[in-house]
Parts: C-alpha cells; sequence; structure tokens
C-alpha cells in the first residue's frame, strides 16, 4: 500500500507551493488558477534532491504561479528549445569544435515534447553512449542547458538534466616513450613532421598550440610565446587561463622550424591545422622507428613525464611549462609517475641524525 507523506514550507498560506513524498519520489501540490494540481518532480526522496526542490523549484514554481505563468505556455518540442540553444552558441568560439555533439542530441531527442522527457530519459541516453565519461561531458551539458531554456520560458517548472552523475572513469596509465625510443623517433622523421616532434618533445605543447605557431613566436628572449590555438580553421586563446605562457626553445629546434615555414602562410605547419592531417605521417614514423604507434598527444605526455621522473622541474614548475590551470591538475595527470620514481634514501638514512641513538644506548646501559 502506497504511503503520501505531506512536507509544507508554509502550512495554510494561499498559493504556497508544498512537497510531499509518495512511493520515494518528490512530489509537487499547488493551486493553479484556484484548481490543486499535484505533479511529480521524477526526483527520488534524497536530501540532496528535497535541497534542489526547497531551493530551487518550489521558488521558481511560486513565482510562475504569482505572475500566471505557469499556464500561458504550451510545452513545445526539444528541437524547438534546441534551435534556440544552437543560436546562442553560435558566437562561442568553441561552438563549431562541439556542432557535432550538440546536433546528435537534438537528433536523438528531435519530436519529443520537452516536457514528456524524464530524467530517465536523459540518464539512459548518456548510458547508451559508447564513449567514457568524460566525452560525455559535453552531451549532457548541452542537455542541461536545453532543458533550462525551456525553463526559462515556463514550459517546465523544473530541469530534469539537473545533478546527473556520470560513472567515473577508470584512470588510465599514462603513454609514453623512452629516452631512447623518442631519440629513434626523430632519427627517422623527416620535413614537416620532423619538425613537429622537435618542438613537442622539447615543449610539451599541446597540438593546437603548436599548428598555431608562426616564427614570430621564437623571440629573441629564448622563449617561445605562445598567444593562440588552432584547430580546424578556428583561432583560440588556449585551453585555459594559463595557456598564454613562455616555454624555452633551443637553437635546433629554430632551425627545424625555418626549414618548414612556407612562403605563403604566416602559419608555421601551414594548411596543416588539426591533428588528423598529420596521423598518416605519424604512423609512418613509428613504424619506421620501431616503436608502439600512441596517439600523437603522447608527445605531451613524454615531455612531462621524462622531466619528472629525471627531476628536472618540481610540480608546480611543470604546471607553468604544460599551461595546467594548477599543479592539483598536473598532479592528477602524473601522480603515478612521481609514485613509481625510486627514492633511494640509503642504508645508513637517519632522519634526526645519529645523535637518538647515543641518547637511547644510554638510557638502557
Amino acid at each position: 500500500m502506497s504511503h503520501s507523506k505531506s512536507v509544507a514550507i508554509k502550512k495554510g498560506k494561499k498559493g504556497m507551493t508544498t512537497h510531499y513524498i509518495k512511493d520515494s519520489m518528490i512530489w509537487l501540490n499547488y493551486y493553479v488558477d484556484g484548481v490543486r494540481v499535484r505533479k511529480s518532480t521524477k526526483l527520488k526522496n534524497t536530501p540532496q534532491n528535497i535541497k534542489i526542490v526547497t531551493s530551487q523549484i518550489i521558488p521558481a514554481l511560486d513565482m510562475k504561479i504569482a505572475s500566471g505563468d505557469i499556464y500561458k505556455k504550451k510545452p513545445k518540442t526539444f528541437e524547438y528549445y534546441g534551435g534556440i540553444f544552437l543560436k546562442q552558441k553560435d558566437s562561442n568560439k568553441s561552438f563549431f569544435l562541439k556542432q557535432g555533439y550538440f546536433l546528435r542530441v537534438i537528433e536523438y531527442f528531435k519530436g519529443r515534447n520537452i516536457d514528456t522527457i524524464t530524467r530517465l530519459d536523459i540518464k539512459e541516453y548518456l548510458i547508451s553512449l559508447n564513449m567514457k565519461s568524460k566525452s560525455k561531458t559535453t552531451y549532457k551539458s548541452c542537455i542541461k542547458e536545453i532543458f533550462e531554456l525551456a525553463v526559462d520560458d515556463g514550459v517546465i517548472s523544473f530541469n530534469p538534466a539537473l545533478s546527473i552523475k556520470l560513472k567515473q572513469d577508470i584512470r588510465e596509465d599514462i603513454q609514453y616513450f623512452t629516452k631512447e625510443q623518442v631519440n629513434k623517433i626523430l632519427t627517422v622523421s623527416v620535413g614537416v613532421i620532423r619538425a613537429y616532434l622537435f618542438i613537442a618533445f622539447n615543449t610539451g605543447m599541446r597540438v593546437g598550440e603548436i599548428l598555431g605557431l608562426q616564427l614570430v613566436d621564437f623571440k629573441d628572449d629564448g622563449f617561445i610565446h605562445i598567444n593562440r590555438t588552432r584547430t580546424k580553421g578556428m583561432l583560440g586563446s588556449g585551453k585555459t587561463n594559463n595557456a598564454i605562457r613562455k616555454v624555452p626553445y633551443t637553437s635546433y629546434m629554430l632551425e627545424e622550424a625555418r626549414k618548414i615555414q612556407p612562403k605563403d602562410n604566416i602559419f608555421l605547419f601551414g594548411e596543416i591545422d588539426d591533428a588528423s592531417l598529420l596521423r598518416s605521417q605519424w604512423r609512418d614514423v613509428c613504424i619506421a622507428a620501431g616503436v608502439e604507434r600512441y596517439k600523437l598527444y603522447s608527445t605531451r605526455h613524454t615531455f612531462a613525464t621524462l622531466m619528472l621522473k629525471e627531476n628536472i622541474v618540481s610540480i608546480n614548475e611543470l604546471a607553468g611549462l604544460l599551461g595546467h590551470s594548477s599543479p592539483k591538475v598536473t598532479l592528477e595527470h602524473y601522480a603515478s609517475v612521481i609514485q613509481s620514481k625510486n627514492i633511494d634514501l640509503g642504508a645508513n638514512f637517519c632522519l634526526f641524525g645519529h645523535a637518538t641513538d647515543t641518547v637511547k644506548n644510554k638510557m638502557f646501559v
């Protein structure tokens, strides 16, 4: 037998929305034009969801009831609000990079009225995506923002995509090359891919940062001044606030860069503006060097890993070279490298010196 537990925010005050529990779900109780409405939030009865209902959903619903907006709007399709979402994102610098993800989400829920899509529907869609949870974040954010537009429009009273958590990914081991393997790779590489690899292995720069380089970025102060990224024709200012930075370069890196500088293009790598355009050259280099073919991004991991393993830099210094938002991000990526370093304290190591042994011996004489 099902039991309901009513929880009034301000019992007896006319027009105020209350919530109650029914079948382990949180329901809303309110009046619209003198007619009582009972509606499920489709949220389970948990302290976190109760907080969402009382601090977000109920105040927003009360405001709509007071203004009369609650019964002025008729639900529209998910696709309709998806179109508004795309227009708002159009001016965003990363729009063209993420547009494919947005369109896939809109296509999946196409034709459905937005008020008929439940929290479970959203979860099932995200679970169905055959990718890591980290890669699903863009899809989840898109869904959340589209539902928020419907909330703003007054056709739904709450956002069912709020606080959906994705399963945490299992962190994979960092893929990197040894110094011997890097030397083999650089020995067999020629032309554009050789210049790219010289820069990548020796600076740890991101793919888009390297492909966005111009010869003028190699300054006389001995540093490459990283000011931009370039991906599929789109220019950006970097992944994080710390992405605009300086990294040291050597004379042979500059020599390799000068060899490939096109005469009719300001960018060092000319028309090559995406990692996919280097894929075949990278494959051929790995085969010729007799090494396993990791992703091109592994050059960055190689730089970071060897810099830490050989104690060339600290975590803080490495974070600055890599353009991470904080040393914490660097530590999360390369903690396993630090833990795997061999620490030799010596057979006679004593943190506080040998004086403690002398005192101990005297006590027991």
